[in-house]
């Protein structure tokens, strides 16, 4: 992964002047993960710093593998998880400890179990719930209530576990064939989507799976669906027979509205924490690309990602950082550069930045001469100022000097 630095000069005589600057700008990058497999799912924690990729089969027929990475895709390890399945869904607790994935089938084509992580994938256990033919999971930020659901060729229902699948029980939501879960921060408010298979239809719980309600979503053929942390916020993506457009709910799927994002046969959705930030990654059945919105749905726009077959997308809270999944392209990711602002105020200076970008390892450091290398952490003290980071610097008695974020 590139390095991301914006460089700022500061001069004696006390004006600050913005030097020639050199932003190492990251579009979409290609990991070292094998592009063999076939990917099908991918989830990280909430500062995308943990990956956990799954994939369905390795090319030949033989299931496929789980891997993970703890530095943002940039090396990867085979997890313990068995390799003689054929994975389907995968989803993470916010710090990327507790994972949860589904097997949709085995080599045999029998139906298939989930399985549970509680040290990011170096150990997996599965536990005791109904075999089924599995399409997709979900977990609460703490990892502790987990949702999955059936495809419709198992039983065609919802389980929940409120004991990190230790226990499975089946919800009250209709036998359908679901495509995909989501669920709040908290595990209180979930949202189902139907494949078009069953009735079509989305659903929402607001009291973890007990009683499930149909919205006024119109009946598609859904793929994906993501929510935003509070569950107030929903995004909705469609294909196939469907009418291929993208929807988002403002009041917790009451209502619902088709976005301005172009007609696309769409496999995967997500969105930031507070819904604002959205991404969808078509299937290769349309145009191939992966667009994002940064005002809730409201415009979109094509990213730079390659053309590719895309099967999952995953976002950090902030949306600052995502990571999807392909075939044949293996596994990509995205990171925004935050950028350095400064002020003069009271005789010093302030630089400020965002300060979410902090907890996806973005730190300021100076130096005195770009000709070198001598880059040192700056000492002065980390202030939060309105979603801000801040830090102030006396302007008196300093020569030239640079400042830079960094994320290595």
């Amino acid at each position: 992964m590139n390095s991301k630095h914006l460089f700022l000069t500061m001069v004696s005589a006390g004006a600050v002047v913005i030097a020639p600057y050199l932003v190492v700008a990251q579009d979409w990058t290609q990991t070292i993960a094998p592009s063999s497999f076939q990917w099908q799912s991918i989830a990280c924690s909430s500062n995308a710093r943990s990956l956990t990729a799954a994939a369905y089969d390795d090319g030949y027929g033989d299931g496929g593998p789980i891997y993970t990475s703890t530095n943002f895709g940039v090396t990867w390890a085979i997890s313990s998880a068995p390799i003689n399945c054929s994975w389907q869904s995968i989803a993470s607790s916010a710090d990327g400890t507790k994972l949860v994935a589904a097997v949709y089938s085995d080599v045999n084509n029998n139906a298939g179990a989930l399985h549970t992580s509680t040290n990011s994938g170096a150990n997996w256990k599965a536990p005791s719930t109904p075999t089924n033919f599995w399409s997709c999971v979900a977990s609460s930020s703490n990892g502790t209530l987990l949702v999955a659901s059936d495809s419709g060729y198992g039983d065609g229902l919802i389980y929940i576990s409120a004991n990190f699948g230790r226990t499975w029980n089946a919800t009250m939501a209709p036998s359908d064939s679901w495509a995909y879960v989501a669920a709040s921060a908290d595990g209180t408010k979930l949202v189902a989507a139907d494949s078009g298979y069953g009735d079509g239809l989305i659903y929402t719980s607001t009291n973890s799976g007990s009683t499930w309600t149909p919205t006024l979503a119109p009946a598609n053929e859904w793929t994906s669906v993501a929510s935003s942390a509070d569950g107030t916020r929903l995004v909705a993506a469609n294909s196939g027979d469907g009418d291929d457009l993208i929807y988002i709910s403002t009041n917790a799927g009451l209502t619902w509205s088709a976005t301005e994002a172009p007609t696309n046969q769409w496999a995967s959705v997500t969105c930031s924490a507070d819904g604002t930030l959205l991404t969808a990654a078509d299937s290769g059945y349309g145009d191939g690309l992966i667009y994002t919105s940064t005002n809730a749905g409201g415009t979109w726009a094509p990213t730079m990602a390659p053309i590719e077959y895309w099967t999952s997308i995953a976002s950090s809270a902030d949306g600052s950082r995502l990571a999807v999944t392909g075939f044949p392209a293996g596994i990509y990711t995205w990171q925004s550069t935050p950028v350095l602002n400064i002020a003069p105020t009271n005789g010093n200076l302030a630089i400020s930045w965002p300060a979410l970008s902090s907890a996806n390892g973005f730190a300021l450091e100076e130096n005195v001469d770009l000709a070198t290398t001598n880059w040192v952490a700056v000492t002065a003290p980390l202030l939060l100022n309105n979603g801000m980071n801040e830090v102030v610097i006396p302007l008196a008695h300093r020569g030239q000097q640079f400042y830079r974020l960094r994320n290595p």
